[in-house]
């Protein structure tokens, strides 16, 4: 495949949604306009079957530099997956490979949108990891210092906050810098809070193998108090969300979320957007733009059309969706208490959040508002129209 060294095209790339290149930018374009093939990854834990749009700003990335002619590898993290990537609260929950290659299964097809998939080289961090001596990882460990360790700011959040950090910890960005060493890479993408694994990835090269690694973080979602978009703050858009979930998602973010989300989830001209909000335009257009174009990324145009007529209908002329998401309930003696029935439907996480719900005024069924956490109910042979708030619709059926 031939490289692309057109050099507008290799500075969007190196640009936009980007936080930093190390060691710099000038170097790594300089390596880019040489012709030379690169090989490059980015690594994804399979911690949940679902990937979202954080996930997607960086396979988006990856997929710039294919289309420049490059090797890109999508690497399943499918061993440090069973530790986890430390977290500044806690350490996270282990679990079993089983778990971590179930959680992966539908992964290439929620990426094929984004990606092409038939270019991409899929890996298994597993198959060098999990061969990985005693002798091996103390030898590899040998080019770190527990001050390098200690000095990440989740650990110091924890250590201020008293909170424990187990050993085992540790030896993530160990592993995280042992596959660029295998996969012999000359750079690695993610987002700026896997800086500290992926820099000590280039330490690791630079030990081990004399060679310079590049590391490109992109730019994070978050909204205006700093807090990053993601599976852990459950205010994040999945892959397998429908298209109308999507679309209401991205105007439910406040204002102040639109010209950055231009800038990382899509290739709409956010700069022009941002001199459009300075010069008067309504930002609720502004988000419309920018829900439609998100939904058009993952989905495709004709969805996207789709959705933005589905929000227009529902929540500017206060109509219902046409397809409302059936499913099933098996209730108790015939019927079945309001909060179960608002948890089995997927439409809250738990009673608590039913409870809140309906002293916010947001639990509606059948066009009425409900007031009363204990009300039981029957399901009759039409359904039950569930509503929560404005937008999420589902019928309950009798299983």
């Amino acid at each position: 495949m031939k490289i692309i060294t057109n050099e507008k095209l290799i500075d969007e790339i190196l640009t936009r949604g980007v936080e930093n290149i190390y060691p710099d930018k000038a170097s790594l374009k300089k390596l880019l306009m040489s012709s030379k093939r690169i090989r490059l990854y980015c690594g994804y834990d399979p911690n949940s079957p679902t990937l979202h749009i954080g996930h997607g700003i960086t396979i988006r990335k990856l997929a710039k530099f294919l289309t420049l002619g490059h090797e890109v590898i999508f690497l399943f993290g499918d061993f440090t997956g069973q530790i986890g990537d430390p977290d500044k609260l806690s350490a996270r929950r282990q679990i079993t490979h089983a778990e971590v290659l179930k959680n992966l299964k539908g992964w290439k097809k929620q990426i094929k949108n984004i990606i092409d998939t038939n270019k991409v080289v899929f890996k298994f961090n597993s198959k060098w990891l999990g061969k990985l001596t005693l002798k091996d990882m103390i030898s590899a460990a040998t080019h770190f210092t527990g001050q390098q360790m200690m000095d990440r700011d989740m650990f110091q959040e924890r250590i201020k906050a008293g909170r424990p950090i187990y050993l085992h910890e540790f030896f993530y960005p160990l592993m995280q810098a042992y596959d660029s060493v295998v996969m012999d890479v000359d750079l690695e993408i993610g987002g700026n809070d896997q800086m500290f694994n992926m820099l000590a990835g280039r330490t690791l090269m630079k030990k081990m193998k004399n060679k310079e690694k590049f590391v490109l973080t992109t730019k994070l979602l978050a909204d205006p108090t700093g807090k990053k978009m993601g599976k852990s703050e459950g205010n994040m858009i999945t892959l397998v969300d429908s298209p109308e979930n999507m679309y209401g998602k991205v105007m439910s973010w406040p204002d102040e979320m639109i010209i950055p989300a231009f800038e990382i989830l899509t290739d709409a001209d956010f700069k022009q957007k941002e001199k459009e909000l300075k010069s008067g335009k309504n930002p609720r257009d502004l988000k419309m733009e920018l829900a439609h174009e998100v939904v058009k990324v993952y989905l495709g145009e004709p969805v996207a059309r789709h959705a933005e007529m589905e929000f227009k209908r529902v929540f500017q002329k206060k109509e219902k969706p046409i397809d409302i998401p059936e499913v099933a309930i098996k209730d108790k003696d015939g019927k079945i208490g309001v909060l179960d029935l608002f948890v089995k439907a997927g439409l809250a996480k738990s009673n608590s959040e039913v409870r809140r719900l309906i002293k916010e005024g947001a639990i509606i069924i059948d066009d009425k508002k409900i007031t009363n956490e204990n009300l039981a109910l029957v399901i009759p042979a039409e359904g039950l129209l569930l509503q929560r708030g404005k937008k999420l619709f589902k019928r309950a059926v009798k299983k």
